[in-house]
């Protein structure tokens, strides 16, 4: 083992920070240094805004600050499968300006790789010009010489024109990687004459690696790092695990760092609830200008870093819909409905409109991450109906074959022995009502678990509770109409079948999120859901 020998300047101060650096669901991580800012990117597939971009000063301390994707016009994803979309992109800088190559997954051909730029990190991004529709994991690398290069797949290599907006000349297999299978997500690296070209092989499972290769000319012939995989995890107890799809990166003290996806599964080889989160990991430099990841080539729980300010575990605020538009933390399940939404003085207001929750279309699901393993979330809405069978509430949502809502929702009231008249079905009688509902929806079936009447008016406040105990993984939910007294569901639900490894139709590459909902009923008035607050917090 060679961790104790990493050395950093003696003049650095140092502390001690836990793996990962961006916890829960941030897969597939590009990073790229301007000055002192570092700014990742990472995939979002059918989420909308798309390609969130975090920035830290520290490598320690993330913050979002913006996506990349946020116009139906740069990529619509309307139609786009779960797990489909916007795979793992990479972000550059050169000539003043950010560059992003994005892969759209979409099957038709099978992915088109497209290129964004701005002047700020944050955007607003152009719309995409297309590079080409060949495989997966597209990186750019701007050479000393002025010359820039798409690598994509597994190890293709080929220039851009002056402008970096269009392929020139052939596309050539530069190095196919070790044998490992699907091997993906190039990068290359300068230094000291070398060109490195790192790859991901092995899937992005358990059994992830990172390989390396390097040559005196970006064209080849590579030679094979004699110690690959360079990252990897065959230990299956060790907690962390499918360590690979990883970046370089150099801080403005000539220390090395690798960004580099992995996965915290509950047991030896069990469920990723939180996904494939993004890790940090120390580079060595070997004295035969090759070099080493992390501890010998694993993954660190904890890693020693530069800087003085210890990690800030505070509590994040609560959401207050208040602002402008909203927090990056926030993205739709593929595009919200045209015209269906607005922050308001009042908070976020959600128009209870029809849409299908198990199509691949427009909705008005509102989602963030999930960070830890357990967690209390809780909303305070108010919910103003127009027509029978709208609702709105709390949602835990994997993709369109997993979902728990607990929602409020407006119910016909008429009861046993009552004569049911059909010309009265969608107008407000006497004896309906809200109704507060929990339902487990699972390959496009729903089942009410819990449901129970309301005394409470449309429009009044209702506050929504959902907690995950971190140790048995079950859900349990509460509910209250004043804020301060809950009362329990008294039931608890498995959060098993909503893991990504449960997955139905498709592969599932995204983990659950937590959000909020709103829907409302085909060819009927619509009524309306205004969310005041939301709150996550461990």
């Amino acid at each position: 083992m060679w961790r104790n020998s990493f050395v950093m300047s003696n003049s650095e101060s140092r502390i001690t920070i836990p793996n990962p650096v961006l916890p829960g669901d941030y897969p597939d991580p590009s990073i790229v240094r301007v000055g002192d800012d570092y700014y990742v990117v990472t995939s979002t597939f059918q989420y909308f805004p798309g390609v969130m971009i975090h920035h830290s000063r520290d490598l320690v301390h993330w913050k979002p600050i913006g996506h990349v994707i946020t116009r139906r016009s740069q990529i619509d994803l309307t139609g786009v499968p779960d797990s489909h979309g916007v795979f793992a992109s990479d972000i550059s800088y050169a000539d003043g300006k950010f560059w992003v190559v994005v892969p759209f997954f979409h099957g038709q051909p099978r992915c088109s790789n497209l290129l964004f730029t701005a002047k700020r990190p944050e955007g607003p991004y152009s719309d995409g010009i297309v590079l080409n529709h060949h495989f997966i994991d597209p990186s750019i690398f701007h050479d000393d010489d002025g010359r820039r290069y798409l690598v994509f797949g597994g190890g293709w290599l080929q220039e851009l024109d002056a402008d970096g907006t269009r392929l020139i000349g052939e596309a050539r297999q530069v190095w196919p990687g070790t044998g490992g299978r699907a091997p993906e997500a190039p990068h290359i690296v300068k230094r000291n004459g070398y060109y490195y070209l790192m790859l991901a092989e092995g899937g992005t499972a358990f059994g992830h690696m990172e390989t390396l290769a390097r040559s005196r000319s970006i064209w080849g012939p590579y030679e094979s790092c004699p110690h690959n995989p360079v990252l990897t995890q065959p230990d299956p107890a060790h907690p962390l695990q499918k360590a690979g799809h990883g970046k370089l990166v150099e801080d403005p003290r000539g220390n090395w760092w690798m960004l580099h996806l992995g996965g915290r599964p509950l047991t030896p080889g069990g469920a990723t609830p939180l996904g494939r989160e993004t890790f940090l990991e120390p580079v060595r430099w070997t004295s035969d200008e090759w070099f080493e990841v992390g501890d010998g080539g694993r993954p660190q729980e904890w890693v020693e870093v530069p800087g003085s300010q210890a990690l800030d575990l505070t509590e994040s605020e609560p959401e207050l819909f208040n602002g402008a538009e909203l927090s990056p933390i926030w993205e739709w399940v593929r595009h919200p409905l045209e015209g269906s939404y607005a922050l308001t003085d009042k908070g976020l207001e959600l128009e209870c409109q029809p849409y299908p929750l198990y199509v691949p279309g427009s909705t008005l699901i509102l989602t963030r991450r999930w960070e830890h393993f357990g967690f209390e979330t809780r909303t305070r809405l108010s919910f103003a109906p127009r027509s029978l069978g709208e609702e709105a509430g709390l949602i835990v949502y994997r993709d369109m074959d997993a979902m728990l809502l607990m929602s409020v929702r407006y119910g016909i009231g008429q009861t046993s022995g009552q004569k049911f008249d059909t010309t009265k079905l969608y107008e407000k009688q006497e004896d309906d009502g809200l109704y507060l509902q929990l339902d487990r929806s699972e390959r496009c079936f729903r089942h009410t678990l819990f449901q129970r009447r309301l005394e409470m008016e449309p429009g009044e406040d209702l506050w929504l509770k959902a907690n995950l105990d971190a140790d048995t993984q079950h859900f349990t939910f509460a509910y209250s109409v004043d804020g301060a007294s809950y009362t329990d569901l008294d039931l608890t639900v498995p959060a098993e079948f909503i893991y990504p490894e449960n997955f139905a139709r498709y592969k599932c590459y995204t983990a659950p999120r937590i959000g909020i909902f709103a829907m409302g009923v085909l060819y009927q008035p619509s009524g309306s859901a205004t969310f005041k607050q939301f709150e996550y917090r461990t």
